[in-house]
C-alpha cells in the first residue's frame, strides 16, 4: 500500500528533470533561438556523455528534419568532425528518419558531403 501511496504521489508532483532531460531542453533552446551555424556546431562538437549526448543528437535530427535548409547549411560546416557527423548519422538512423533525410540530400547539390550521406543512410541511394 506504501508503493501505491508513493508511485501516485510522484506522478502528481512530477519528477526532476534528469541530464537527459537537461540535454533535450538545452538543444531544443539552441535551436529554437538559432541565430547561426558556428554555435549549434561548437554545441554539437561539445561531449555530453553517451544518454545526454544521444538525447541532444536525436532532438538535433528531429528538429533538422523540420528544418532542411538549416540543417543542412550547419551539417556541411567544415568544423563539424568526423566523429559528430557519425554521431548525426546513428542518431537519423536510429530515429527511424532514413527517409526523410534520403529525400534531403536528394534535394540538393552534389558535393562530397551529401554524396558521402547519400551512401550511409539506410536504403538511400
Amino acid at each position: 500500500m506504501r508503493y501505491v501511496i508513493l508511485a501516485i504521489a510522484m506522478v502528481l508532483t512530477g519528477c526532476e528533470c534528469d541530464s537527459i532531460c537537461k540535454s533535450q531542453r538545452q538543444t531544443q533552446e539552441l535551436l529554437s533561438n538559432y541565430n547561426n551555424d558556428d554555435d549549434v556546431v561548437s554545441f554539437l562538437e561539445l561531449y555530453n556523455g553517451e544518454g545526454p549526448g544521444s538525447e541532444k543528437f536525436s532532438t538535433f535530427v528531429k528538429w533538422g528534419a523540420r528544418h532542411p535548409d538549416r540543417y543542412i547549411s550547419i551539417a556541411q560546416n567544415g568544423d563539424v568532425s568526423e566523429a559528430t557527423h557519425n554521431r548525426i548519422f546513428y542518431a537519423i538512423s536510429d530515429m527511424g528518419l532514413s527517409e526523410s533525410y534520403c529525400l534531403i540530400y536528394k534535394s540538393v547539390p552534389d558535393s562530397d558531403h551529401v554524396l558521402k550521406m547519400r551512401k550511409i543512410i539506410v536504403g538511400c541511394k
